[in-house]
Parts: C-alpha cells; sequence; structure tokens
C-alpha cells in the first residue's frame, strides 16, 4: 500500500473542491483526500491534519482567510 502524503499535525492551503456524503469539505493534497468540517464548496482554507486513514485524511480548519 502506498504511503500517504499527509501525517497528524501537518498543515496545508486547499481548495475545497467537493462536498463528502456527510456533508463535509473534500480537499486535496497530492491527490490525496482530506475530509474538512465546516468548509464550503468553493473555499480555500488553511487546515491541520487531525486523522490519517489509508485512502484519505481528515483535517480542521486553522484558518479560512485565504483567496487563492
Amino acid at each position: 500500500m502506498p504511503e500517504s502524503p499527509v501525517t497528524p499535525g501537518e498543515t496545508y492551503v486547499v481548495a475545497i473542491e467537493e462536498l463528502g456524503s456527510e456533508g463535509d469539505g473534500v480537499g486535496y493534497v497530492d491527490d490525496f483526500a482530506v475530509l474538512v468540517d465546516e468548509a464550503t464548496l468553493g473555499e480555500t482554507v488553511e487546515i491541520e491534519i487531525t486523522d490519517v486513514d489509508s485512502n484519505f485524511a481528515r483535517g480542521d480548519v486553522v484558518d479560512s482567510e485565504f483567496g487563492l
């Protein structure tokens, strides 16, 4: 199994490109899905990775003041 490109505690700026099945935002780091609670479609946010699974990660919004 390939190694995840993210680890817990790291921060990234991601664009929320989709909405997940539970309404959470979905952004990508190196084509690896990151589910972000309280992020909306089209928003660009700074996130901190909180949990990593084999095919996706979860992150929390650290800052939402990005206009990328």
